[in-house]
Formats: C-alpha cells, structure tokens, sequence
C-alpha cells in the first residue's frame, strides 16, 4: 500500500466568520482500543484513511490493527506481549495519535480504483423514487440525473460484506432515513440517506431511499478481491434500462 503523502503546504486558514474547527478527541475505547474523531471537519475521512495507511505502512508498537470510519479511526492496541503493560501501550497511543491525528488532516489517502456500476432507474427497481423527488423538490428525472452525476468515493467498507458507504452524493438529494425500514432489500439496491448512497451487495433490512437497482455481484468469496468496491475507490453509476438490467443479471 502506498504511504499517504505529507501535506504539500498548510492546511489553509478559515474563511473569515466561518465556525471554529471542532477539537479532535482521541480517547481510550473499551480496554483494548483508541479512538479518534475528527468531528464534522470536511476533511476527517481523508484523514482517517490516510492515517489508518500510514499505520500499516509504517507500523507503530503500540498499534495492532488500525480501522477507519467515516470521521473516526479506531486504533487497537497490540496488548499480546506480557511484557508491555496495556496501560503503557494506550499511553503511548494517546500520546502519538494526539500528536499526529491533527497533521492527517493535511494528508492525502492513498488513491483507490475507479468503479463504474451499471445502474436501472426505473420505476419498478426504485420505489423510493417519487418520494426522493417530490421531498427534494426535483422531478424523477432529475433524481436520476444528479445521481448518475456524481463522483462517490468508497469512504468505509462495513455493515455486510461488500457493502461500502459511498460519500459523495450532491446536497440536493439529501434525504433523512425513512421512518421505517423495510424488513428486506432487494440484493443491488441502489439507496440514499444523508449526503451518501450505497448498494446493498445481498438482502437484508434497511432504512434508507431505494432509487435503482444494479445487476453486478458486489462480493463474491471465490473472486479475487472478493468486493467490487474498496476503501477509497471512486465510483459513479451510469444508467440502463430494464432489458439491459437483466441481460446482465441473467449473466452473473
């Protein structure tokens, strides 16, 4: 894995009235694990990944295994040695993550692979579609439109295998959780919540806005990587229709 590259120049100033960043926690998390939170800053799933890589590339003692999140990283602490007390570890990692945490923000993430996903907007794929239009003031068309628009990237990989929560989608189509979820999605579902999509790679419930549906297996354990989409890919989907929905389903 490549080794995320130091910031070129100072992360720049606040616009002038803009609020004041909100502070970084980094803070013990159970017995074996250190958080850190970037809060809200633009920039805090950048900065995760890139530190999680920066981890992994060049390993601290302190570090077992490191996990990015969308704002957060979860540090766990390699506690198997008898002869390095836990405590002494987590002091160590607070010590270090504190110190480094802010400098990732002026990181770059390793690049990931560029993902393309055919995607069927119709009606009888996208039962959400009329209600994401009509509570974002857009017409379908218009839903579909932004949507195949826009350039998500992989932010986590988590909740089910293959499933990557896609960050990236245009304010206009934001859109809270439904009130209720449905007790099942269809495998491929295309979904929105917030300002992220996703796809859903196998059935199961789920709270956010179905508008289409991909045909591709997302994660198959005999293929090599098992997930189509990984941490830090870019993707974007690119409309088709019914009978080529299925042409392509028929064919996985």
């Amino acid at each position: 894995m490549n080794r995320p590259a130091a910031p070129s120049a100072m992360p720049s100033p606040p616009e002038p009235g803009a609020p004041p960043a909100a502070p970084i926690r980094v803070e013990p998390c159970g017995d074996a694990w250190v958080m850190v939170d970037w809060g809200p800053d633009p920039r805090a799933n950048v900065a995760a990944r890139a530190l999680a890589a920066r981890l992994r590339a060049v390993p601290q003692p302190f570090c077992a295994e490191a996990v990015a999140g969308v704002r957060t990283l979860a540090v766990r602490l390699a506690v198997d040695d008898a002869a390095v007390p836990r405590g002494r570890q987590r002091g160590a990692a607070l010590e270090w993550l504190r110190g480094t945490a802010p400098e990732a923000l002026g990181w770059q993430a390793p690049a990931g692979g560029q993902v393309v996903l055919p995607a069927c907007y119709d009606a009888s794929m996208a039962p959400d579609l009329e209600e994401v239009a009509a509570a974002t003031g857009l017409d379908p068309a218009e839903v579909v439109a932004i949507h195949s628009g826009c350039t998500f990237t992989a932010e986590v990989v988590g909740f089910m295998p293959g499933f990557a929560y896609l960050g990236g989608l245009d304010p206009r189509l934001k859109i809270d959780r439904r009130a209720s979820p449905r007790p099942r999605v269809p495998e491929g579902g295309i979904a929105i919540a917030g300002l992220q999509t996703a796809v859903y790679p196998s059935p199961t419930p789920g709270g956010w806005s179905l508008i289409g549906r991909c045909p591709l297996r997302l994660f198959d354990p005999a293929r090599t990587p098992p997930a189509l989409m990984n941490e830090g890919d870019t993707l974007r989907f690119e409309p088709i229709d019914v009978a080529t929905f299925e042409r392509l389903w028929a064919a996985r």
